[in-house]
């Protein structure tokens, strides 16, 4: 009696691996970038800040050397219950500064209450950048020529600023740069809603009015992007403006973000998964899924795991265990040609094995995240992994080809 559900269970996991390699084949094709605008959109650069006076003036320092009209940007520290001198150090260096001395924590609830203080104005662009953010010269001039080429909401591509840091940041390096060809800029080849990613990002005051502005989740983000797909609206993926944040080099730093991210995913999936379904589009189908399916890497782990067990056991119970091979080679050895697309080195290809550590930390993170109830705040080092520390210059973009 229970061969059959088992037996089922085994081809939804399958099939789910067969949609997300068969999806990412529109990620392999690059995005052709808007056409230059004139540049004369006024934006509202928006960094909430906890606590991060050892990273900020890298930021603000990036901000005022962007390619960008200075007169065309409005630039907000969001000082958020901090007690270090993060608002000094970001006044000190021109930037407008709203410190928020108690409240419900959390990103999203901090801008809300900024947003309530301080209303955008019809025409204004909102630009979200993190404290620890490194940014390309070109990010605000790419961002203001996509608004003007008719996007409402745009996502830049969200890179690794400490690939060196460990292990565990090489790991996440890889799989951030595999997602963001695979998953991001596949779906926005698709005409579909790629994630926002927190920072990095960029909505219309008509977009954030149309949703009435930010939630309160622990995953902003994930919220806010089911709202937009749920109101007609898509978010689109800048594959060629490249944002670097820091990603956390130790397990129990790395496995208190995730699990925060986990459980905000499962509090959205919650509240918005039926309503995408309901909405049966292509979009809002693979958002739904999106929100409700495990990591990708712990996809390929469980299909290497269930490959051996079927080979050993010859058990009738299991799928033949060739099905099991085909589907674990396809998710391991596909995104290698997507990294090389994006010019990884063939140093860090051969380390590709590493998204082991991430698959591995799947089940603790799942397990820590039923006992998230409030906001986790990463700290950070402001060291990029070269010894160069936080004064380290921007990060540039790749080359713009127009059209590619």
């Amino acid at each position: 009696m229970l061969r059959l559900p088992t037996i089922i269970l085994q081809l939804l996991l399958l099939l789910l691996a067969g949609y997300n390699a068969i999806t990412a084949l529109w990620g392999w094709r690059d995005r052709p970038a808007a056409p230059i605008g004139p540049r004369r959109r006024d934006l509202r650069v928006v960094v909430p800040a906890h606590n991060e006076e050892r990273v900020i003036a890298g930021l603000l320092g990036d901000v005022a050397r962007v390619d960008y009209p200075e007169e065309r940007i409005d630039l907000w520290v969001l000082a958020d219950r901090c007690t270090d001198r993060t608002a000094e150090t970001a006044s000190g260096m021109g930037a407008h500064v709203a410190a928020r001395g108690d409240g419900e924590p959390g990103k999203g609830a901090a801008l809300a209450w900024y947003l309530e203080g301080h209303p955008l104005g019809a025409d204004e662009v909102l630009v979200l950048f993190d404290a620890d953010n490194r940014l390309p010269p070109d990010v605000l001039g790419r961002i203001a020529d996509e608004i003007d080429d008719g996007h409402e909401v745009v996502q830049c591509y969200l890179d690794v600023a400490n690939p060196d840091g460990s292990l565990l940041t090489e790991a996440s390096a890889l799989s951030y740069w595999a997602g963001n060809r695979m998953v991001q800029l596949a779906r926005s080849n698709l005409g579909w809603s790629a994630d926002l990613g927190g920072t990095g990002m960029a909505l219309t005051a008509a977009a954030l009015d149309e949703i009435g502005g930010f939630g309160r989740s622990l995953t902003e983000d994930q919220e806010l992007g089911a709202r937009l797909v749920l109101a007609g609206n898509r978010v689109e993926w800048l594959h060629d403006v490249r944002v670097r944040d820091e990603k956390p080099e130790t397990i129990g730093v790395a496995v208190s973000q995730r699990a925060r991210w986990m459980a905000g995913k499962r509090v959205a999936a919650r509240k918005h998964f039926v309503p995408l379904l309901r909405q049966a589009t292509p979009e809002s189908l693979d958002l739904a899924l999106r929100l409700v399916q495990p990591g990708r890497s712990f996809v390929a782990l469980i299909s290497a795991s269930m490959t051996v067990l079927a080979w050993a056991t010859r058990s009738r119970w299991l799928l033949p265990w060739e099905l099991w091979g085909v589907a674990t080679a396809v998710q391991v050895l596909e995104p290698i040609p997507f990294l090389a697309r994006d010019g990884v080195e063939p140093k860090r290809l051969v380390r590709y094995p590493l998204l082991v550590v991430l698959a591995a930390l799947w089940v603790p993170i799942r397990i820590l995240s039923q006992r998230v109830t409030g906001w986790y705040h990463t700290p950070h080092s402001g060291d990029d992994g070269s010894g160069r520390g936080p004064e380290a210059g921007p990060t540039p973009s790749p080359p713009r080809t127009p059209g590619a």
